[in-house]
């Protein structure tokens, strides 16, 4: 079982449950503690010999997702194919189950991410640690007051693995800029205005987003970890990073086995703020060596990697074909959109009639007349959860802005692909020299021949995105569709969502608790 240290943690952040006791008699472990292959028993926290096994953990769900159960579907364009592409075949395939975020993610969320490239979070720490703020003034009385905090946005991210300007990771403004409308004003408002917090973040980057995805990892791993008693952590760590006062028996927090700041003869332990940056940022880096990570792995303290969902997750959870089976396993109708019916409107009771998302209507018209039930205002995107969620529980899987997906873009995929959680890494048995591209070695390649006749844009850095956005006529809601972009570019019609693999299959719960609807606490 889990051990909360009482005083030294917050109380209540894991919310882990032990799936199976090793003292029941069962095949995952004999009578006693006994092991059912060997009959040797199992050893205790206290025992100097023997196996050790770590119990299976439910992992709590991670901060924002929901549970979307995998299963059979057929993937491709149900759609009449306007341009002839014919780049996504229908092809049956089974998709694992995994977490998708509940809506897109917003401006705000944006926001925070950058905030904490040049600032350290706030983690659970002992009892007699604390930080030194240097705007207190009976700080400012001690005999070495704490130098001020002021995060120098000038200069690179505090990030040690991965060190980048701001310019690199705030949003484009550029992208509303255009020679032939007044859409500039957004872009001094539509990601720096408080009132744009809820909409979804655009003027992002394939690469600039698989930034933020590992840096969520990061953080809220980070955050676990020290919720956790200290007693739980693999040792190498402990005696890394936390060590014990010899005065007082309590815990300290050390980068090297040294400890951070300022001791007073055991009256506790005084941090400054820019030395709790380094010592996350040391963190950090150590969980991210591959032999360090596996350590927390294995204990199920851990939570796999926040990332982009692939094309096949993508499509699978946009369909939310879940409402369409009938009797045995067969599927009563496909879907062209993410909703029941095949129209973009509400066809059932008091929203009969309403859009069913933010699209584009016809050549000129975003939003309808002014004055009618039917226009929503809803010009450029609109805030996250404006319409209803589809069967999964998930907002906005159609219009609004389409999504960056992980895959690499080939138009003959579906030819390609395995039928088991299918996805194109990158240009394996189909080289971008079939495009027009003379390949450097690297999986990252750059185009370098400028002799050639054609060169398509069909290359190892076109990345896939999927779904209609806001700007984008009704066809290209139709979860099949697939359009692509080189991984350095951004628009105001692409946003993103992140995915996360989901651990055993028990969990069935489908809402993460968005505006209040349900889900857990």
């Amino acid at each position: 079982m889990m051990k909360i240290r009482v005083g030294q943690l917050k109380s209540g952040l894991l919310g882990m449950a032990v799936l199976f006791s090793a003292t029941s008699c069962s095949i995952f472990g004999g009578k006693d503690n006994i092991s059912s292959t060997t009959g040797a028993r199992y050893a205790t926290e206290k025992s100097l010999l023997g196996y050790q096994p770590y119990d299976d953990q439910e992992l709590p769900n991670p901060p924002g997702m929901v549970f979307v159960q995998g299963g059979r579907t057929i993937l491709g364009s149900f759609e009449q194919d306007l341009y002839g592409s014919r780049d996504n075949i229908e092809r049956t395939v089974t998709v694992n189950s995994f977490f998708m975020d509940e809506t897109e993610v917003t401006n705000r969320d944006w926001k925070e991410y950058v905030y904490y490239q040049y600032n350290p979070q706030d983690i659970a720490l002992p009892k007699t640690t604390d930080i030194l703020d240097p705007d207190d003034e009976a700080n400012q009385l001690l005999s070495s007051p704490p130098a001020d905090w002021i995060p120098d946005y000038s200069g690179p991210t505090h990030s040690k693995t991965n060190p980048q300007n701001y310019t690199d990771i705030v949003p484009n403004d550029a992208v509303w800029a255009s020679d032939f409308s007044f859409n500039d004003v957004y872009a001094e408002n539509y990601y720096s205005n408080p009132g744009f917090n809820t909409y979804p973040v655009v003027g992002v980057s394939w690469r600039q987003v698989a930034d933020y995805c590992k840096w969520r990892t990061d953080f809220v791993n980070l955050r676990l970890i020290f919720d956790m008693d200290y007693d739980e952590l693999p040792i190498e760590f402990v005696e890394e990073f936390i060590i014990t006062d010899e005065t007082t028996g309590e815990y300290q927090l050390a980068i090297g086995g040294q400890p951070l700041g300022d001791v007073n003869g055991g009256l506790g332990q005084q941090i400054e703020i820019a030395d709790f940056d380094e010592f996350q940022q040391e963190v950090v880096e150590y969980i991210n060596i591959p032999e360090n990570r596996r350590k927390f792995i294995e204990r199920g303290i851990y939570l796999p990697d926040f990332r982009l969902p692939n094309e096949a997750e993508w499509e699978y959870a946009a369909k939310a074909t879940v409402g369409t089976v009938y009797l045995d396993e067969n599927e009563e109708y496909g879907r062209i959109y993410p909703w029941d019916g095949r129209g973009v409107r509400n066809p059932y009771g008091k929203k009969r009639g309403e859009l069913l998302a933010n699209f584009k209507r016809g050549r000129g018209d975003y939003a309808g007349i002014a004055g009618n039930i039917n226009n929503d205002a809803a010009v450029i995107p609109e805030a996250v959860g404006s319409r209803d969620p589809n069967d999964f529980n998930l907002y906005n899987m159609a219009g609004n802005v389409s999504e960056w997906v992980f895959d690499t873009y080939r138009p003959l995929s579906f030819g390609d692909f395995d039928d088991l959680n299918p996805v194109r890494k990158d240009g394996t048995g189909d080289s971008e020299t079939d495009y027009g591209w003379e390949t450097l070695d690297t999986k990252d390649s750059i185009a370098a021949n400028q002799s050639l006749e054609y060169r398509s844009l069909v290359n190892d850095r076109a990345r896939v995105y999927k779904g209609g956005s806001w700007k984008d006529v009704a066809y290209w809601m139709a979860p099949g569709t697939r359009r692509y972009m080189d991984l350095d570019r951004s628009t105001n019609t692409i946003g993103f969502r992140c995915a996360m693999i989901s651990i055993g299959t028990q969990q069935l719960d489908q809402s993460n608790g968005f505006l209040g609807i349900g889900g857990k606490e």
